[in-house]
């Protein structure tokens, strides 16, 4: 049971990742699309926490030095060289996507309104990571899935920079004064 719901957690959270960063290519800032994006937001971070909780009760007895050893034996597999740091890069993961969660729920005026670049380098930091955990550290179903997915997952981060840097967004939501735009 805890192989299935570490697994499926985590591809529930890259669900919700996917349907954030179509949705934002589709709609952009658009109030109604901020609204629900958030909500999927969210829902994909708590995905992601019971995610990094299932594998650390069912895989690392709620150890990080186990967590560390897993990662770099996974690594040493994979790519010949111990590392077991890399786990730090899952840990920043979670940071950021509750980060931005956060700041989606508290301020969402300036959320809307980031510089392009910013969100485009926590979307790309977060799909180069879901390709890495869902396609190098994965075989299989995961893998084969993983694969479409996280590229899609990266080309779509991608054109939200280009479509952001050639239009000059993050567009400004409040331009009609209207203070409910900064309520959630």
């Amino acid at each position: 049971m805890g192989e299935v719901l570490t697994h499926w957690t985590i591809r529930l959270a890259l669900v919700c990742l996917a349907m954030r960063l179509a949705g934002q290519l589709h709609w952009g800032n658009a109030l109604p699309w901020f609204r629900w994006s958030r909500v999927i937001w969210t829902i994909g971070c708590v995905f992601f926490l019971l995610h990094v909780a299932c594998a650390f009760h069912f895989y690392h007895d709620w150890s990080h030095a186990k967590a560390l050893a897993s990662t770099a034996e996974k690594t040493h597999a994979l790519l010949g060289v111990r590392f077991g740091e890399g786990i730090y890069f899952s840990y920043l993961f979670a940071l950021l996507w509750i980060g931005d969660v956060l700041w989606q729920w508290v301020w969402p005026l300036s959320y809307r309104q980031r510089l392009p670049w910013l969100a485009a380098s926590v979307l790309g930091y977060m799909a180069f990571i879901a390709f890495n955990g869902a396609v190098v550290f994965e075989g299989g179903v995961t893998r084969w899935v993983g694969i479409p997915v996280t590229l899609g997952l990266l080309i779509a981060a991608c054109a939200l920079l280009a479509r952001d840097c050639r239009t000059g967004l993050p567009t400004r939501p409040n331009e009609s004064g209207d203070p409910s735009y900064d309520r959630p």
